[in-house]
C-alpha cells in the first residue's frame, strides 16, 4: 500500500513515490494521462511532479502537461489534496546557451502554470535550471515575493551545482527545501549526456544531503528501465543504452537479480526502494506506461531494505 513521508522542513506530506508526467499530451495522451492520474490518487498517490517545459518538444499549446493536470485537478475537485511540484525557468529549446533563469522569465512562468495547473498556488516549486550569472540571493527574492503572495509554499532547485545550493542555503530566507536531480542505482555514462546542464547525483552531492538533510526528487529514478530491460532480454532504445551499459551496470543488476529472487520482488520495485531508504528523504518520479508499472511502483513502498542490502 502507498506510503507517506512528510518532507524536511515543510509541512507537506507526501506520498513516497511522486507521479511524473514528462510525457502527457505526448507520449501519453490526455485521456489517458487522466486515467494514469485518477488511478495514481485511487492508490493514495498525492504528490504529482511536472514542468512548464513539459509538452513543449512537439508543436501546438504549450504546457501540455501542466493543462491536463489543470483540467483534471478542475473536473474531480482534488487539488487541496494534492501536492503538486512544477518547474520553471527551462532553457528555450530551440537555444539552451541563453538562461531563462532571471526574474522576468521566472515570474512569467510562474503565472502561466497558476493558469495552467487551475490553481491559486503551487507546493514546491523549482528552478528547472541555474543562471551563475545571477546572485543567488536576487534568485531567492523572486521566489520568496511569490511566497509571500501566497503562489507558492515552499520551493526548491532542479539541476544545481552543488557550489549555487549552499550559497542558497547561506541566505537569509528559509531558502530551498528540495534538489531535483538525476538519480538511481546505476552508474551513468555522464560523458554520453548530450544535455551539459543536467545535474546528477554524485559523491560530493551525496554527502551534502547526508550531512544536511536537504530533501530529494529523484528523476529517472528507474534508469530508464535500464535493468529491467536487460534481465528480461529486452530491445531498448539507443540513447538508453548510451547512458547505462556499462561494467558497473553489469555488476549491479546481477546483484539486483540475486537480492530480488531472495525477496520475491521485482527488480524495479527494489530499484525504487533503495532510493527510499537513504539517509535523507528520497522521494523517486516515476513515469508509467501502462499499470503494472504502477502496481509495482505502489508495492516498493512495502519493501522493507536492511543496511547491508542498500550499502
Amino acid at each position: 500500500m502507498m506510503k507517506y513521508v512528510l518532507l524536511k522542513d515543510t509541512t507537506l506530506e507526501v506520498s513516497r513515490i511522486s507521479l511524473g508526467t514528462v510525457n502527457y499530451g505526448t507520449a501519453v495522451d490526455e485521456k489517458s494521462a487522466e486515467a494514469q492520474l485518477s488511478s495514481f490518487t485511487d492508490k493514495g498517490g498525492n504528490f504529482i511532479d511536472t514542468a512548464h517545459v513539459y509538452g513543449d518538444w512537439v508543436p501546438g499549446p504549450k504546457g501540455r502537461s501542466e493543462r491536463i493536470i489543470g483540467a483534471w485537478l478542475k473536473k474531480t475537485g482534488l487539488r487541496h489534496k494534492m501536492v503538486i511540484s512544477t518547474k520553471g525557468g527551462h532553457p528555450d529549446l530551440t537555444d539552451f546557451h541563453t538562461s531563462r533563469v532571471t526574474p522576468k522569465d521566472i515570474r512569467r512562468d510562474l503565472e502561466e502554470s497558476l493558469l495552467l495547473l487551475n490553481t491559486d498556488y503551487i507546493d514546491l516549486y523549482f528552478y528547472h535550471r541555474d543562471n551563475p550569472g545571477i546572485p543567488a540571493e536576487e534568485l531567492l527574492g523572486v521566489l520568496e515575493q511569490a511566497r509571500s503572495e501566497g503562489k507558492i509554499r515552499y520551493y526548491g532547485c532542479s539541476n544545481w551545482p552543488l557550489n549555487r545550493i549552499k550559497q542558497i542555503r547561506r541566505q537569509q530566507f528559509p531558502g530551498f527545501v528540495c534538489n531535483q536531480i538525476m538519480y538511481s542505482l546505476a552508474d551513468i555514462n555522464e560523458y554520453n549526456i548530450s544535455d551539459k546542464t543536467l545535474v546528477l547525483m554524485d559523491r560530493e552531492i551525496y554527502k551534502y544531503h547526508a550531512e544536511t538533510g536537504m530533501n530529494v526528487m529523484a528523476y529517472t529514478a528507474l534508469a530508464k528501465g535500464y535493468f529491467t530491460k536487460k534481465a528480461e532480454g529486452r530491445s531498448m532504445p539507443a540513447q538508453t543504452e548510451k547512458w547505462y551499459s556499462n561494467p558497473s551496470n553489469e555488476r549491479i543488476l546481477a546483484e539486483l537479480k540475486q537480492k530480488a529472487r531472495s525477496l520475491g520482488c521485482s527488480i524495479s520495485e527494489l530499484e525504487l526502494a533503495f532510493l527510499m531508504h537513504q539517509g535523507f528523504v528520497t522521494v523517486p518520479i516515476v513515469s508509467f506506461s501502462y499499470q503494472q508499472q504502477l502496481e509495482l511502483g505502489v508495492k516498493s513502498c512495502d519493501l522493507k531494505l536492511d543496511r547491508e542490502t542498500v550499502d
